[in-house]
């Protein structure tokens, strides 16, 4: 099961760490391209070596990070630790504050097979490909991915909560999320971590693309190397860990919007079409029928047009009409079911080939606004993944829809970065 070790992080100088909110973000897939753009302006931001706009040749980044280190940009800390990370946020459409607990460390690395961490998106290799090339060139793991444990027992929350009333860093972002680290020195606390998660499978969460190019360059090393023990900097990677058993995970559903019905097809023969495999009500009040339609009910979704909105729920005889060969524990999803029954039996759109059809949103206001002002022809919402859907795919060796789940907030990169060269490991 997961193998993990404390660590000595490097992290931003002391001169440096009153800027640090300006020198950290999450990675660039969540950030727009206007302002990661103006990120790079900052010439010591995370950016430059977790993303860096410049690579290939990846050679420039090696060499930048050596910089850094000969000029304590960033520095080693002394001793190893668990570094405890919270998040303090407002979920979206929530009145509440919620507070999501992990920390981070090094985790042994296993081939998905080993079935010890699991994942549950697919990837797509140009990227793996990047990030390989990325930490062969400079030995450091730069953003923690994020991994889900599950511990009813709550047997580290106690000493995350004392670690955390001393932090080394507090900054809140632009979403308004509160981000504390803080750390852990004493080995006696850090073998209770050890122990703890010896007997956990781990979910990939976020940060897929980063955790296959772990293996990749694990595999290649250890190939490589005749004396390969299992022990050596290569075989771990650095990752947050949270445990399932909250009600703060952050799961945010991810809505589809359609840019255009296909040629011939209007919002009538759309409705007559429809109504072969959905049960089709039409409503008045969106914000009303947000409240009892994508949020709890299998195969229900609303589905926005320009006046008028509509509650489509699944006919349950429709199932047997789905005439795909994939494992049941993926058909049965809502995001499997919207995909089918309407983008490609109905609009047509190619199982394989719908992304360039679709936009994307985790926020139903935006979903709504843009069809209304014309940016988009439709939206359909859909309520989130939950972990036991997540879970269940995990574990059965498949993987979900692309697109499927939105963890939120998204870990901000440059507050702790894990080397795994020889000599500062």
């Amino acid at each position: 099961m997961a193998e993990i070790l404390p660590f000595k992080a490097w992290r931003y100088n002391e001169f440096l760490t009153d800027k640090l909110l300006s020198l950290s973000a999450p990675l660039s897939e969540t950030i727009f391209k206007q302002k990661e753009a103006a990120l790079y302006q900052e010439p010591y931001h995370n950016f430059h070596i977790a993303s860096p706009s410049d690579a290939p040749p990846f050679e420039n980044i090696s060499r930048r990070v050596e910089n850094w280190k000969l000029d304590k940009v960033i520095r080693q800390d002394n001793l190893p630790a668990i570094y405890v990370y919270y998040q303090h946020f407002r979920n979206k459409g929530e009145n509440r504050d919620a507070c999501r607990r992990g920390f981070i460390c090094l985790i042994k690395a296993h081939d998905f097979e080993d079935q010890v961490i699991l994942p549950h998106e697919m990837t797509v290799p140009q990227a793996v490909n990047f990030r390989t090339n990325l930490l062969q060139s400079t030995d450091m793991h730069t953003t923690p991915t994020h991994g889900l444990y599950t511990d009813e027992e709550q047997l580290l929350e106690h000493y995350m909560d004392e670690s955390i009333k001393n932090p080394i860093y507090e900054v809140t972002d632009a979403y308004q999320t509160r981000h504390i680290v803080s750390k852990i020195h004493d080995q006696q606390v850090i073998a209770q971590f050890v122990q703890a998660l010896g007997s956990k499978k781990i979910f990939l969460a976020d940060g897929h693309h980063r955790y296959e190019s772990t293996l990749n360059y694990k595999n290649t090393l250890q190939k490589n190397n005749p004396y390969h023990t299992g022990v050596e900097p290569y075989n771990y990677h650095l990752m947050w860990l949270t445990n399932t058993h909250s009600s703060d995970l952050g799961i945010l559903p991810t809505h589809r919007m359609v840019h255009q019905l296909p040629e011939g097809m209007t919002e009538a023969l759309l409705l007559e079409k429809l109504e072969q495999f959905f049960e089709v009500s039409a409503q008045e009040n969106i914000e009303q029928m947000l409240g009892v339609a994508p949020t709890e009910n299998l195969w229900r979704f609303a589905m926005i047009c320009q006046n008028k909105s509509y509650l489509l729920s699944l006919k349950p005889e429709a199932m047997q009409k789905f005439n795909m060969d994939i494992p049941e524990v993926i058909k049965k999803l809502d995001l499997s079911v919207m995909h089918y029954f309407i983008f490609d039996q109905i609009m047509g759109f190619p199982w394989g080939d719908q992304f360039r059809f679709l936009g994307f949103s985790q926020n139903y206001r935006e979903c709504i606004r843009k069809v209304q002002e014309g940016e988009e022809q439709l939206a359909f919402l859909t309520r989130k993944v939950t972990f036991e859907e997540i879970k269940n795919v995990c574990e059965s060796g498949n993987t979900m829809p692309a697109k499927a789940t939105y963890f939120f907030p998204k870990v901000l990169g440059g507050l702790v970065f894990g080397s795994v060269k020889q000599g500062e490991f």
